[in-house]
């Protein structure tokens, strides 16, 4: 009697290929994840998505914890707050291309007059370290713009644009 040997295949070449594909689709997905957002932004008429919502109640919420306890600063935050969940981002996208239209949006949605308005949105379009902050929000790539927001929050141009408003 002739015993056969149990012949164990190796899947290893089988499990390399599962996972350079979910890693392929995983980038993918990362690539066109902004671009799948605007779409679905664009076909719903501006109404926002359920990531432009994620990312209102993340700016929301850091708008928020800058409130100290006196009560004309915080009501200037809550307001604040209460204006920018009504404000859709495809607004906000259209805004980081027309000065006129962020100085509107900014009167509207902050304590700031119509001229302080019109002259921080100046500053913002006329000064180039702010530019690739407003080329991010205008395409909706969220990730690059909050790196943009952290580098000009660590190299103080948000402070100085934040002091030359208070002034």
């Amino acid at each position: 009697m002739r015993q056969t040997r149990y012949n164990k295949k190796s899947h290893k070449k089988t499990i390399l290929i599962i996972i350079i594909a979910l890693v392929a689709l995983i980038a993918i997905g990362v690539i066109f994840f902004f671009p799948l957002n605007n779409t679905v932004r664009n076909i719903s008429g501006g109404n926002d998505t359920a990531t432009d919502r994620m990312i209102k109640e993340e700016l929301v919420r850091r708008v928020d914890t800058t409130k100290n306890g006196d009560p004309h600063h915080d009501k200037k935050v809550a307001k604040a707050v209460k204006s920018i969940k009504g404000t859709k981002i495809s607004d906000i996208m259209k805004a980081a291309n027309d000065q006129d239209k962020a100085a509107k949006e900014l009167h509207n949605n902050t304590p700031l007059s119509s001229a302080a308005s019109k002259e921080v949105a100046k500053k913002v379009f006329n000064d180039s370290r702010y530019d690739k902050l407003r080329q991010a929000v205008s395409s909706g790539n969220w990730y690059s713009a909050y790196s943009q927001y952290k580098e000009l929050s660590n190299n103080g141009s948000l402070n100085e644009l934040r002091n030359s408003i208070n002034k």
